[in-house]
């Protein structure tokens, strides 16, 4: 059957056309001319300036210390990926060689026994490998399908806290720094909520003395009117529990404004 195809005129022919045909690829290492050509959709002018394959090792693959220090017969135990085929240029007779494959002194030639056993487990088809170049062009995608606008046009913002993030802004967008305006809505809105409370309870001083030094407490910030941020909007506020001691004197006294225990602390902690 072979000595058919070789003698029969049209493959012979095919064969023929097919050779004289200059691959329209060119090799990253092609001449200026050739990558010339290729960019135009023009075959390379030079046989070597076609593209080749390529052999890239895993990156994860073990360097030569890591495989000199064990046996011929762990090394063939090492996954299918690693038993990638490497060109040996230097010996006589030239050979090309298992990766991995190898012990101080001997080498096994390509394809090794591993590689001959897991065949398409050693190579990754090339429909099937995700490129850095084509992860990277998906993510910037990704971003560009967000509701972001023009990011070509906006500039970078940033304030002089190097807790607030930077911001992307219109070039002629003069607002400040949102992260910062928060922090003053907020720093207004306790303060706002703080005199309240103070003008209330100085307005009740005439009940009793404990009202007038709660008053006094509030005003230099030893009890505090409202909880962190971090809590949740949603969650129920206790009215009834131990605050930290006063600095001042060391008194305990109750979210509710009373001394620690007040009246309701019994059916909070039971």
């Amino acid at each position: 059957m072979t000595e058919y195809l070789d003698m029969d005129p049209f493959w012979v022919e095919s064969r023929a056309k097919f050779l004289a045909t200059k691959s329209t690829a060119a090799d990253p290492s092609a001449c200026g001319t050739c990558r010339g050509n290729a960019a135009a959709g023009e075959p390379v002018e030079h046989d070597g300036c076609a593209q080749r394959a390529t052999l890239l090792h895993a990156p994860d693959h073990p360097y030569y210390e890591i495989l000199i220090g064990f046996s011929l017969e762990e090394n063939e135990q090492l996954p299918a990926r690693f038993h990638v085929p490497v060109f040996d240029d230097c010996g006589t007779p030239k050979l090309w060689l298992c990766a991995v494959c190898q012990e101080e002194g001997q080498v096994v030639g390509w394809p090794c026994a591993t590689a001959t056993k897991y065949g398409t487990q050693v190579f990754t088809p090339l429909h099937e490998a995700e490129t850095a170049q084509q992860k990277q062009a998906a993510e910037l995608a990704a971003y560009r399908a967000l509701d972001l606008g023009d990011l070509e046009g906006r500039v970078s913002a940033s304030c002089g806290d190097p807790e607030h993030p930077t911001w992307l802004r219109a070039p002629n967008d003069n607002r400040g720094c949102p992260w910062c305006r928060i922090d003053e809505v907020r720093t207004e809105a306790l303060a706002e909520a703080k005199d309240e409370v103070v003008e209330w309870l100085v307005k009740k001083a005439h009940e009793g003395a404990e009202v007038s030094r709660l008053a006094d407490k509030v005003e230099r910030g030893a009890i505090r009117l409202f909880f962190d941020a971090e809590l949740s909007a949603a969650a129920p506020v206790p009215q009834h529990y131990d605050k930290v001691p006063d600095p001042a004197d060391g008194c305990h006294w109750c979210a509710c404004g009373n001394r620690w225990p007040c009246k309701d602390a019994q059916a909070v902690t039971a």
